[in-house]
This record gives structure tokens, C-alpha cells and sequence, in this order.
């Protein structure tokens, strides 16, 4: 599951909790792409990005 630009900018926007739970959602919800893979090629171009570090995304997991 690639994300335009314009997601990512929306993704900014939000604190880092609040842009690891929309990004888990959107994969969720798209039934194309539901897998434990996907989730986490969405996580890895959200953390390349720079709106999450991995430390952040493994805290949020981990609750």
C-alpha cells in the first residue's frame, strides 16, 4: 500500500499516536491490503517520511 504525498502531509498533521492509528486503519480498512506486510511497508514509508521513528511505532504496538 503506497501513500500519495497528500496522505503523508495529512499525516504530519496529526501527533504521532494520532498518524500510527490512521495509518494502521486506512491498511485495515482497505481489503486490499489487510496483511501484517502491508501494515508495516505503510509503517516503514510513514517512518521514511519522518512522521514516525520505529521507537514510536514499537510504543504503540506494544499498548
Amino acid at each position: 500500500m503506497e501513500m500519495d504525498e497528500q496522505s503523508l502531509e495529512q499525516l504530519r498533521s496529526l501527533g504521532p499516536r494520532r498518524a500510527y492509528e490512521a495509518v494502521r486503519r486506512a491498511v485495515l480498512q482497505n481489503p486490499w491490503a489487510a496483511s501484517s506486510e502491508d501494515l508495516h511497508a505503510a509503517l516503514q514509508q510513514v517512518v521514511a517520511a519522518g512522521i514516525l521513528t520505529w521507537d514510536e511505532v514499537e510504543q504503540f504496538e506494544a499498548s
